[in-house]
C-alpha cells in the first residue's frame, strides 16, 4: 500500500537510502515529504525497518550533531543512535512539520559502516530502489528531492 500525501506530511515517517558507494542511510522526515521510491509501499518500509532493527549493535555511534536546545524542543535522538550503531548514517528534517521543505541535517555518524555489500540480497534489492547519487562520507546536509 503507498503511503499517502497526508501520511506523509502527519507523521515522522523513518526510511532508508543509500549512496553511490553502497552506504546505508537512515532519514527521519519530520513530517516532510517522501521520494516516490519510499511512498510507493509501506510493506517494503515495513521490512526494512524489521531487518535494521534485528541488526546487533555496533560499536557505539559518535554523535556528530545536535540541534541547539535539542531537549527544550522535545526532539529526541535516541532513533538515531539507535541505527548508527548499526553502522547506518542518520539524518533528520531540518525544518519539522515544513512538508515541502527538502531540508535534511547529519544527527549520527556510524563508527563502523554498514554497506549494501552486508546485507542479503532480498534486503539489497529493497534498498537499491532509493539512492543518493554521491558518497555520503563527507555530507552533514541532504536534499530529499535529490535522492531518487
Amino acid at each position: 500500500m503507498r503511503i499517502d500525501e497526508i501520511e506523509q506530511e502527519d507523521s515522522d515517517i523513518e526510511w532508508f537510502a543509500i549512496d553511490s558507494d553502497g552506504h546505508v542511510l537512515h532519514i527521519s522526515s519530520g513530517g516532510g515529504v517522501l521520494p516516490e521510491s519510499v511512498a510507493s509501499s509501506q510493506e517494503t518500509l515495513l521490512q526494512l525497518h524489521q531487518y535494521f532493527l534485528a541488526l546487533p549493535d555496533t560499536v557505539a555511534a559518535s554523535l556528530v550533531q545536535v540541534e541547539a536546545n535539542a531537549e527544550k524542543s522535545g526532539r529526541n535522538y535516541q532513533n538515531a543512535m539507535r541505527y548508527a550503531r548499526r553502522g547506518l548514517f542518520s539524518f533528520d528534517k531540518t525544518l519539522l512539520n515544513k512538508h515541502l521543505d527538502p531540508q535534511y541535517h547529519l544527527v549520527v555518524r556510524p563508527v563502523a559502516v554498514l554497506t549494501i555489500k552486508d546485507i542479503p540480497e532480498p534486503i539489497a534489492t529493497l534498498l537499491r530502489r532509493t539512492s543518493l547519487p554521491d558518497s555520503v562520507l563527507s555530507k552533514t546536509h541532504l536534499i530529499v528531492s535529490d535522492i531518487g
